[in-house]
């Protein structure tokens, strides 16, 4: 591979890391908060590229034969081969996959028992938008039990399982190679219209935890009883962190 095209591969991934920011769809990808390091990343990629290639004109021997071997046998049947690699880049930018949902994800591995420890109230008002994920952290570990007697509301996708349908989220810690399966058991009035929902319908539900429903025999996923079922639009950004 010559020196022109490993330039030029360079520019190429900085710029197809611009276009995945510029629309947005690195989130597919990796949390928000990994921003502004993918800016810096994008701007020294394509600064290297250009720097790189600026250079090689600017120094260019016009006598040289860049794909000869020093023998007269020049290699230029092979460049086809480096060229291959621009067409994964162009997908990356251009192709972009779903995010992951209920079958792409991980199920939470078995833990030990959380150690329990104090959390901060929950917010005041009548059942307040919880993250799915902090309810189920809050029902194993909180030692004030501060999600007791509390309406709440919870956002995510219905997950058919074999017991009932579950409410899940996919978390994500760094990126979506780290992506887990977050879920809470539904029962109460709203579990019918929740079960007459397809597979990973997106639903805003409201209802209580029903007290020590999270146990290790079940992974620590809590039973939420439900009141209330609202279909809603898949949000943007399906990730949870």
């Amino acid at each position: 591979m010559g020196r022109g095209t490993q330039n030029l591969i360079l520019l190429l991934v900085g710029l197809s890391t611009a276009v995945m920011l510029a629309k947005g769809t690195y989130l597919n990808y990796v949390k928000p908060g990994l921003l502004p390091w993918l800016i810096a990343a994008t701007v020294v990629l394509v600064g290297l590229g250009i720097g790189a290639i600026i250079r090689d004109l600017r120094h260019a021997d016009p006598d040289a034969h860049g794909d000869d071997d020093g023998h007269g046998h020049g290699h230029r049947h092979q460049s086809w081969l480096a060229w291959l690699l621009l067409l994964p880049i162009a997908m990356v930018a251009f192709v972009v996959p779903p995010a992951l949902d209920a079958r792409g994800a991980s199920p939470a591995p078995a833990v030990s028992a959380p150690q329990r420890r104090p959390f901060p109230p929950l917010p005041a008002g009548d059942s307040p938008n919880m993250s799915l994920p902090e309810v189920v952290m809050r029902a194993a570990a909180d030692s004030t039990n501060s999600l007791q007697g509390r309406s709440i509301t919870l956002t995510g996708f219905t997950v058919r399982r074999p017991e009932g349908v579950d409410l899940g989220r996919v978390v994500i810690v760094c990126c979506a190679a780290d992506a887990q399966l977050a879920r809470v058991h539904l029962t109460g009035p709203g579990l019918t219209a929740a079960s007459a929902r397809p597979e990973d319908t997106w639903l805003q539900v409201r209802g209580q935890i029903v007290p020590g429903s999270s146990h290790p025999q079940d992974g620590y996923v809590p039973t939420m009883t439900v009141t209330s079922v609202t279909p809603i639009d898949k949000p943007a950004n399906t990730y949870a962190y």
